[in-house]
């Protein structure tokens, strides 16, 4: 069964290194990017994609294969976490990974990245979008920085969150 496992990287190496995990593993990964105007060695202005969350890459890959990545790619460390008294991989679950990839790939300027420690979730309602282009991204509800501000929130617990462009409530319904 194929899970989204997160690998550490060193800053600047993340998209050199989904490419590399893509060849050699034949498998899905994905890094954040956006597109940014920069100076090429010209003296030109171009755009180029960057990544988004420095020194995260989140592979789908069977369980039984996940630790077969840094060995082969020294560069990248699995990223552990404590449960139940053992320390175990981060592994995403797909449902939340897909509004994840959904929202952060989307090219609208709007979406803000957000420290989920400087967030205090548990205030909003989980939601599902019911219209707009984010239609059946799921997260929280909650207004972030203006007074008529409201986003849907989607956390991968621990790393970030990313927050979609602004919703009118219109376009939401209550889950859970």
């Amino acid at each position: 069964m194929l899970s989204w496992f997160v690998y550490r990287c060193p800053f600047g190496k993340e998209l050199s290194l989904r490419q590399n995990v893509e060849t050699l593993f034949n498998v899905e990964c994905f890094v954040p990017t956006k597109k940014v105007r920069q100076r090429d060695k010209h003296g030109r202005f171009v755009w180029v994609q960057k990544s988004v969350l420095t020194g995260y890459l989140f592979v789908r890959i069977e369980k039984e294969r996940h630790h077969l990545i840094p060995r082969r790619l020294i560069m990248l460390h699995t990223m552990i976490q404590q449960a139940e008294g053992l320390w175990v991989p981060v592994i995403v679950p797909d449902n939340q990974m897909a509004s994840f990839i959904r929202v952060s790939g989307s090219e609208d300027e709007q979406i803000a990245y957000l420290d989920p420690a400087k967030l205090n979730l548990k205030k909003g309602d989980r939601v599902r979008v019911i219209g707009g282009s984010f239609v059946g991204v799921e997260g929280v509800f909650m207004q972030i920085g203006g007074k008529h501000q409201k986003r849907v929130i989607i956390e991968l617990e621990g790393l970030i969150a990313v927050a979609t462009a602004a919703i009118p409530a219109s376009m939401v319904e209550k889950i859970g």
